[in-house]
Formats: structure tokens, C-alpha cells, sequence
């Protein structure tokens, strides 16, 4: 039964954001965006799990759990080794195989989770409920496979389209996995810190790609951006990939307000569920999230002005990657050029990073 009840999203993760860890049980608090209801003390043994959605049934005895054991060694396991690697070391210099192991660990996350699958089912379960009102069908193909209509609820009808395409989804998404690593093998890396009272925020679905120059969702665009919060007060910053990267060095920046906002709305808007973390962690969240939405003086939503300062983090970052010399006219042009931001002195990050620029000799 233990096999049965599978994480899509591994409890090494869900416990950095935790508020209590009694008796080695890590309790949540979590609030469902479907209902707007709240559960203060939810185990993470008990959230972000679904019944058998890796298990293959038609191999005998253990086999069938192939899939679950290979994210519980392969995946799981490694998970503290990539947090102690990024957050507690901070390690600004990795190798090849620390990078990999990165990727592979925290964006499996993605690709791991069934919001997708249950989309589809969902979308699949209404049409088919509308043929149900014709009284002179009983049996129809869908996609290949044949379903019963006569006697049927809606509820057993969504079972069994999700259980005829699991296993496809599963092995397609395992294949998206590789692919995308290799794929975002020379990206830049980045950790996010928050200073001050302000906290990250996860859900059901943590890894965020975003794109604010494409129209539709690409996800091997190149000018993805991505996400992932890494506790309440760190989050991984994956930048596009840039000609003459300096792609085994880790980047470590703060923040007091201005990144963690947008990252927290992404986080919600991605979430198919359960947005997850500290109790005063969520509340200034859904609190952030009611200003989001109110029209400024210019008839725009506040995160707007947020997503031009994401955009400034994003082309510095790509700069910085190209190399870190004043032969890189470009970068110092441009640090130069958001000096006279006020926006340069409200950002801790900006700061930041222009000290340690200044530090490796930069002309600024």
C-alpha cells in the first residue's frame, strides 16, 4: 500500500517548507486555490500524492513499482545533496556532473507531475458526458480505446480514460526529462535570496518556465526563463543559455521584494491545486496577489511594473554570462546605465551584484 501512495512532488522538497517538524513528521500549510479553503497542519506525507500513477501494472510483483523506485533513488535521494550544494554551501563553482545532477533533480518536478494528464481527462470526460445525453449511444472510440456508456457515472467514465493514458504520459513525460536536460545542459544558474520578512511561496506543480518576449508556450524556446523555489527564503533562477557562458559558476543574489512577487504569482498561476509553505508565508501572499490585481493609476495591474524589473535581472544575467572583463563593453554599459534606476537603490540584488563586479575588476 505504501507503493501505492505516490508523491509526484518528493517530500525531500515539500519539507524545506515546513513550519513544524515534530517528531520527524513535516506539517505544511496549504491553501487550495479551487475552493479558497486553508489546512494549517497538513503532513507532507499526505499532499502531492496520487494512487498508483507510475505503477505498471501489467508486470508482476515489484516490477510493477519500476518507475516509483527509479524517482525514489534516482531523484528523491539526491535532492539534499542538490539543496546543501545551492543553499546551505553555496557553491559558486560546480562541475559538469553537479550541474547535471541540479537539472535533472529539480526540473524532473516538471515533468513528474499530472496536471496535464488530469487536464486532458478533464477535457475528455466532458465531451464524452455530452455523447451521454444521447440515449442511442451506448459505446464509443476515443482515441483508440473503446468506453462503455450504459451504467456509467461521469466519475468511473474519468478513471478509466486517466488509467488507458497514464502509462503513455508517464513515459512521454520521462523522455521530455532527458531531453530537456540536455537542453538546458549550458543555462546559467542564479540563487534568489530573500532579505527581510518576505517568503517564498510552492505548490503542486513548483517549476516555473516563463517567457515574457513569446506569444503561446514553447517549451524548448530558448528565451525560457525558470523558477523553482527552494525553501521559503531561496529559489533557483535558471537564465537562457548565452554564446561564451560561464556555465560552472553559481550566481547568488539578494532580493527584498521585487523578484519574489512575480515568483509567487507564477507559482500560483502554475499551481493545479495546493499552493504550499508557512502559514505567514501564504497569507502575505494572497495578500500580495489582491494588490496584484488592482488597476494602478495607468489602468495596469502592479505586476506589470514588476515584470520590467525581472526583464533588467534577466539581460544583466545573460550579460554577465557572456564573460565578466571590460572587454564585455556591452555589461558595462548597461550596469551602468541602471545605476540611475532609483530602482538600482531599492534592490538589495543590484547592489549586490555590482559590488562583486566592481570586485573583479569591472570598470563601473
Amino acid at each position: 500500500m505504501k507503493k501505492k501512495h505516490q508523491h509526484f512532488i518528493p517530500q525531500t522538497y515539500l519539507r524545506k517548507f515546513a513550519h513544524s517538524n515534530k517528531e520527524d513528521k513535516y506539517l505544511v500549510y496549504a491553501y487550495n486555490k479551487l475552493d479558497n479553503k486553508t489546512k494549517s497542519n497538513i503532513s507532507v506525507k499526505d499532499i502531492c500524492v496520487d494512487t498508483d500513477l507510475y505503477t505498471l501494472n501489467h508486470l508482476p510483483g515489484e516490477e510493477k513499482y519500476r518507475i516509483e523506485d527509479f524517482f525514489n533513488e534516482s531523484i528523491e535521494s539526491n535532492y539534499p545533496k542538490v539543496y546543501d550544494l545551492l543553499v546551505k554551501k553555496k557553491k559558486k563553482f560546480i562541475t559538469g556532473e553537479e550541474r547535471t545532477l541540479v537539472l535533472y533533480t529539480t526540473l524532473s518536478m516538471y515533468f513528474r507531475t499530472p496536471k496535464i494528464l488530469n487536464q486532458f481527462v478533464n477535457f475528455s470526460s466532458k465531451l464524452i458526458e455530452d455523447l451521454k445525453k444521447d440515449k442511442d449511444i451506448e459505446t464509443i472510440n476515443f482515441l483508440g480505446n473503446n468506453f462503455s456508456l450504459s451504467d456509467k457515472s461521469i466519475g468511473k467514465l474519468r478513471k478509466e480514460i486517466k488509467e488507458k493514458h497514464r502509462i503513455d504520459y508517464v513515459q512521454t513525460q520521462l523522455l521530455l526529462l532527458n531531453d530537456f536536460v540536455k537542453h538546458k545542459a549550458f543555462d546559467g544558474f542564479a540563487i534568489l535570496e530573500l532579505v527581510g520578512e518576505q517568503e517564498f511561496i510552492t505548490s503542486d506543480n513548483p517549476v516555473i518556465i516563463d517567457n515574457l518576449s513569446s506569444y503561446g508556450f514553447d517549451l524548448f524556446d530558448p528565451g525560457n526563463t525558470i523558477y523553482i523555489p527552494l525553501d521559503n527564503k531561496h529559489a533557483l533562477f535558471i537564465a537562457p543559455q548565452q554564446e561564451k557562458a560561464i556555465i560552472n559558476q553559481v550566481f547568488y543574489q539578494r532580493d527584498n521584494f521585487f523578484q519574489h512577487v512575480i515568483i509567487n504569482h507564477l507559482v500560483f498561476i502554475s499551481a493545479e491545486r495546493w499552493i504550499i509553505g508557512t502559514m505567514k508565508g501564504i497569507k502575505q501572499f494572497l495578500k500580495d496577489e489582491e494588490q496584484y490585481n488592482k488597476p494602478s493609476d495607468g489602468d495596469e495591474i502592479i505586476v506589470k511594473k514588476f515584470e520590467s524589473m525581472v526583464e533588467i535581472m534577466q539581460k544583466l544575467a545573460n550579460l554577465i554570462e557572456l564573460g565578466i572583463s571590460n572587454e564585455n563593453t556591452e555589461l558595462i554599459k548597461f550596469i551602468n546605465q541602471i545605476k540611475t534606476d532609483k530602482i538600482f537603490n531599492e534592490t538589495p540584488q543590484f547592489n549586490d551584484i555590482y559590488n562583486q563586479l566592481k570586485g573583479f575588476g569591472l570598470d563601473i
